[in-house]
């Protein structure tokens, strides 16, 4: 039988668990993390706030199974934040990848077949595609495991354990979206019209979460993989500067700023995910 040291809290409200969560995670980090904001400021440690974010992400990883085995007696956190076994992980990344891969490539092609866009690779400026290519899967890879891991791994369990799954996963859409405006106010007035992007982003996110891994259990390999599929397509279009708008149609229908999120056609490219993630997924009782 496990101990529990913080039996109680589990039966606390979601939101509640959350705010303790988050505030063990910033009791634990900020000690660490003023130090290198005051050697980033003196021009000791370059990078900017990239490495106490980095020490922020790394405790919470160290806290998250503690919690999950303190709190709720978990003998194995990880495979119930979403680590489904490695066979099962590497299965649903290469489907999601694939999916979200294929999907920016149909928006860039309904673009060139519609008139909408140019695709001339000689613009191509800086570093070769080919090393843009490999750049974007290292970052994309980054991002969808650090996001997931934290939004559909920790948060929607979270937030199902005391609400039923379809208020769970809009909360958690809801506040993976707001999450991306956490900048100062001219950065979240240029990234207001990408909000309900990212919006439906999140719902398609979640529902790749609750496609089957295997018999009787879920995994963070599809919404991994979707989502990194989807920033490396993005990043090679947008960094590769393959894509040209010929201005044949408003900037609101092909992306304000180039960004998918922002725009018409991405919108109408999510929803179809969606239904499609909506189809796989494995309803909640």
């Amino acid at each position: 039988m496990n101990k529990r040291p913080w039996p109680k809290l589990a039966s606390f409200p979601p939101l509640g668990r959350v705010l303790i969560f988050l505030l063990i995670v910033v009791t634990f980090w900020l000690p660490l993390a003023l130090p290198l904001y005051w050697l980033s400021g003196q021009g000791v440690l370059p990078g900017g706030d990239l490495f106490p974010t980095a020490l922020l992400y790394i405790i919470f990883l160290v806290v998250l199974p503690r919690w999950e085995r303190q709190v709720r007696g978990e003998p194995h956190p990880w495979t119930q934040i979403g680590f489904a076994g490695r066979r099962e992980l590497a299965q649903g990344m290469a489907t999601g990848a694939t999916i979200g891969a294929l999907s920016i490539a149909v928006l860039a092609i309904a673009q060139l077949l519609l008139g909408w866009a140019d695709l001339d690779p000689a613009r191509a400026q800086g570093p070769s595609l080919l090393q843009v290519g490999l750049v974007g899967a290292l970052a994309a890879t980054a991002v969808g495991w650090s996001e997931e891991v934290l939004f559909r791994g920790w948060l929607l369990r979270e937030l199902e354990q005391g609400w039923r799954p379809g208020v769970a996963l809009g909360g958690t859409s809801l506040i993976f979206a707001i999450a991306h405006f956490i900048k100062p106010l001219d950065a979240i007035l240029a990234l207001l019209p990408q909000f309900v992007g990212l919006l439906l982003l999140g719902l398609v996110l979640g529902w790749a979460r609750r496609i089957p891994a295997g018999p009787g259990k879920t995994g963070l390999g599809h919404p991994v993989g979707l989502h990194a599929g989807l920033v490396w397509g993005y990043y090679l279009l947008e960094v590769g500067n393959l894509l040209q708008p010929t201005g044949t149609v408003p900037a609101w229908v092909t992306g304000l700023d180039g960004n998918p999120l922002a725009g018409l056609l991405g919108l109408t490219l999510l929803a179809g995910l969606g239904a499609l993630m909506f189809r796989w997924s494995r309803p909640l009782r």
